[in-house]
């Protein structure tokens, strides 16, 4: 046996390598079209699936002329996105998909229960155990699977759009699966809202029975009570005792000035009595009719005995006389000031003994006050019990009125609505045979591509010695056993000796020259 050891440097020659794909354009192009072909009969007889898609749209469907008075829209939170999610995952539920599933009997379509139509090799299969049986599992069980399968219900990001997909190998199908499933989902939300009302009701009318028996035994309280303290109202809703006190106390008041204005009048005109002053600073005396006529004769004399003096003497009759009448007039005047300070006198008396009758008054209606205010802070508590048991009565009369009315027309608005329903699609969405043939043609002849240039990499044809690489024979080792070569050596390796060779030998002519 020999051993030859060849140790070179060398490079990939892409021209040879690249050339590889000239040489092999036939195989490349035949199992390209081969496999384009195959890819073409696979898409033709692959069943075709159709899509289609129903839109929800969540929000308030309450109108304005049936909202609760009182209320607006703003009074009702709109779903958050955790909301609009929520909702998502009822629309696929499968109290929901159950509905759909009996309504539209799809247990009896081969498509969602293979039990349905079974071939051949399938129960084969089956027998053989290489397959597990459908029959063991339920009915509604193996339809929802393949419902879930072929459904998609996802929410339309940044907005509380619902959008329901459906694909199915009928059309009509794909259609009427996902507006059945709005449907099941706008009659589940319609349902919950009825259970909801009709549960208000039945709370509402045991509690307004209640109510109004509580009611009618705290407006029972009041009156009673209001009977028992005597409490009688005055005007403005005040206890009578109150108001009255009121009253005396501005008749006081009033007595009271008066009082003080006749002492006040009578201690004037009794000083200027005793001193001899006028009497004409007094306003009580110059405002009586008598003291004014008085003072008018008085005047009158003055002028006679002022005239008569320019005339007769001092001690004249007539001026005597005249002097004399002027002095009984200055007596009646003063007669009648003393009068009228007895009056004030008497006046401010009489105002002193009605005041006292008033304090006297006054501090009774005190105690009474007193004893009607206690009693009226119970009252008040008692009447704020009825009243806000009468509120509260009012308000469940009120609701529950509502809730019967919408229980009796039926009116029960759901918070969703369908926007867009799904028609029957003309065009299915698998498999596209243009586009799937042209891929397959694509990626055949790329991946031909690719596996015969590895093959000419490998086989050393796109191979070549690298620039001043140096090249040494190793001399053979005669093996005590001796042997012919072998017929199954490459030829390659033999070339690649014969390259070297010539590449050794470039240089040394070189250098001989």
């Amino acid at each position: 046996m020999s051993v030859k050891s060849v140790a070179a440097d060398v490079d990939v020659d892409l021209r040879q390598l690249f050339a590889s794909l000239a040489r092999n354009w036939l195989r490349i192009l035949v199992v390209a079209l081969v496999i384009t072909g195959l890819a073409f009969a696979l898409t033709w007889l692959a069943t075709p699936h159709y899509r289609a898609e129903t839109r929800l749209l969540i929000e308030t469907r309450e109108s304005v002329y049936t909202r609760p008075d009182g209320t607006n829209d703003n009074d009702k939170p709109i779903l958050d996105e955790e909301g609009v999610t929520s909702q998502v995952e009822v629309v696929s539920s499968t109290d929901i998909l159950k509905q759909v599933a009996q309504k539209l009997n799809l247990s009896r379509l081969p498509e969602f229960d293979e039990t349905a139509d079974m071939s051949m090799l399938s129960r084969l299969l089956v027998i053989a155990g290489l397959k597990s049986d459908p029959n063991e599992i339920p009915p509604e069980e193996r339809v929802l699977t393949k419902m879930r399968e072929k459904l998609n219900v996802y929410r339309v990001e940044k907005s509380r759009v619902i959008v329901i997909e459906f694909s199915s190998e009928n059309p009509r199908l794909a259609a009427e699966i996902p507006n059945a499933i709005a449907d099941a989902y706008i009659s589940v939300q319609g349902n919950a809202n009825i259970e909801s009302n009709s549960a208000a009701t039945d709370w509402l009318a045991p509690e307004i029975a209640d109510l109004s028996k509580r009611v009618k035994d705290a407006e029972a309280k009041v009156a009673s009570y209001r009977a028992q303290s005597d409490l009688l109202m005055g005007g403005n809703n005040s206890v009578l005792a109150t108001q009255q006190l009121s009253e005396l106390s501005s008749e006081l008041s009033r007595v009271r000035a008066n009082r003080a204005s006749a002492e006040a009048t009578a201690d004037s005109v009794r000083r200027a009595l005793q001193n001899g002053g006028s009497l004409d600073a007094v306003p009580e005396v110059l405002s009586s009719e008598l003291i004014q006529r008085l003072r008018e004769r008085q005047v009158e004399l003055k002028t006679n005995i002022a005239d008569l003096s320019t005339s007769l003497l001092d001690n004249h009759p007539r001026i005597r006389a005249l002097r004399s009448q002027l002095a009984d007039l200055d007596r009646q005047i003063r007669n009648e000031a003393e009068k009228i300070m007895k009056g004030l006198m008497t006046q401010a008396q009489t105002a002193q003994a009605r005041e006292n009758q008033l304090v006297a008054d006054v501090n009774t209606l005190k105690a009474a006050s007193a004893r009607a205010g206690d009693q009226q802070v119970e009252l008040d508590a008692l009447q704020r019990e009825a009243t806000a048991q009468r509120q509260l009565l009012e308000s469940y009369l009120t609701r529950y009125r509502e809730a019967s009315s919408r229980k009796d027309s039926n009116y029960l608005p759901v918070d969703a609505r369908v926007f867009s329903r799904a028609v029957a699609p003309s065009e299915p969405y698998f498999p596209k045979i243009l586009p799937i043939t042209g891929a397959a043609f694509v990626g055949s002849l790329l991946v031909m591509a690719i596996v015969t240039l590895l093959q000419e990499l490998f086989s050393g044809r796109a191979m070549r010695p690298a620039a001043g690489a140096r090249f040494e024979r190793i001399e053979q080792v005669a093996m005590p056993v001796a042997h012919e070569p072998s017929n199954h050596e490459p030829a390659d390796i033999e070339d690649v000796e014969d390259r070297a060779a010539e590449a050794q030998a470039e240089p040394e002519a070189a250098a001989a020259a």
